[in-house]
């Protein structure tokens, strides 16, 4: 008769003979069970911004913590609007998307940032859909939406971040959102910058030794310097934070670039901004951190930029191709009408450039 017919217990196995029960994996797959997953106060930790230079494309990732368990929270942001919202079992995972292969910049957010930034987001593509559904309603209903879940999602986000309902209120559906918070600055340091422009063939090139804490505003009137320009024209930096400019009315959501930093927008090796000079392209890498230098200054560089005349590259080979043959009469009047008189395409001259950029200090 077995010990349990008698009314007694069986005896307990030893520890290392008894099965170990695991715990099945996280699923996050599906938007449903979202709500089971994390009870009582959340607690938001790790929040990062980031984004790829001269793309619309921003990722906000965080942890969100319950208890003892946390996921990742990832929130795609494409053209001011969230695009995808997704959650990781690893936390790690929210933050892996545009480190895989891509050169990013990425900067720490607080807490209360990181829910500004998502409100911002989601309100931009509520009112987006708010306003397709009032004025073009069968749109919505056309084609196969990407994330047709994507209401559902937002609506938990918003309960776990402690962000308000979504109201309709009558905004205009191109309102800018708030844009990407800016770090802090740091402590700081010199930077060793590669600049060419992004045409032509033969690259045109400047290695430039600026500080960190020179203002965009700064950063452009060496950039003419270094490239012979005239710093009054128009320019424009694209960085992974937005735009910036003298006229922050030249694009969409533009900041005035006497307003942040050089070492705000870019801070380790790698890092890439894009500035635009008159409908000229300057790719703009940050090669080394070097300690701070007293002024900018100029450590090498090739060819001459093209002159202020040649508004773009058709412009620019069109000269270049008169200048094979300056004694064409043609080709005179073009050389004259582009600016290429006296023109070198192939000088370049550390030392002048050097004293330029001595000027401006």
């Amino acid at each position: 008769m077995s010990p349990v017919s008698r009314g007694r217990k069986p005896a307990k196995r030893p520890k290392h003979q008894r099965s170990q029960r695991t715990r099945p994996p996280l699923d996050v797959t599906r938007v449903e069970r979202w709500p089971k997953l994390l009870h009582g106060p959340i607690e938001l930790s790790g929040c990062v911004v980031q984004g790829e230079v001269d793309q619309d494309l921003v990722v906000l990732a965080a942890t969100l913590t319950a208890g003892k368990r946390s996921v990742g929270v990832e929130v795609v942001v494409n053209d001011r609007e969230v695009d995808v919202i997704e959650l990781h079992p690893d936390p790690e995972d929210a933050r892996a998307l545009l480190r895989r292969g891509f050169e990013v910049t990425e900067a720490p957010l607080t807490p209360e940032e990181f829910r500004s930034q998502v409100e911002a987001a989601l309100v931009a593509k509520a009112d987006k859909d708010a306003w397709l559904r009032e004025r073009v309603p069968r749109l919505m209903e056309l084609g196969d939406r990407p994330e047709p879940d994507l209401p559902e999602r937002a609506i938990q986000l918003r309960r776990w971040l402690g962000l308000p309902a979504y109201e309709p209120l009558p905004r205009l559906p191109s309102a800018d959102p708030l844009p990407l918070v800016l770090p802090l600055s740091a402590p700081v340091t010199g930077l060793r910058l590669a600049v060419a422009l992004s045409e032509p063939d033969d690259a045109i090139w400047r290695r430039l030794e600026v500080r960190s804490d020179v203002t965009l505003a700064g950063l452009h009137r060496i950039l003419a310097a270094a490239f012979d320009r005239d710093e009054r024209r128009h320019h424009r930096f694209e960085t992974a934070y937005g735009g910036f400019g003298v006229d922050a009315q030249s694009g969409e959501g533009d900041r005035l670039d006497d307003e942040v930093t050089l070492g705000q927008v870019v801070t380790s090796p790698g890092h890439r901004l894009v500035y635009e000079a008159e409908g000229w392209w300057h790719w703009i890498r940050v090669e080394k951190l070097v300690g701070p230098p007293r002024t900018a200054s100029c450590l090498d560089g090739e060819r001459a930029a093209p002159p202020p005349e040649c508004e773009d590259m058709s412009s620019y080979e069109t000269l270049l191709e008169a200048l094979r043959d300056p004694d064409d009469e043609e080709n005179e009047e073009l050389i004259e009408e582009f600016g290429g008189r006296g023109f070198d395409p192939e000088w370049f001259d550390k030392e002048v450039v050097d004293e330029r950029l001595a000027r401006l200090s």
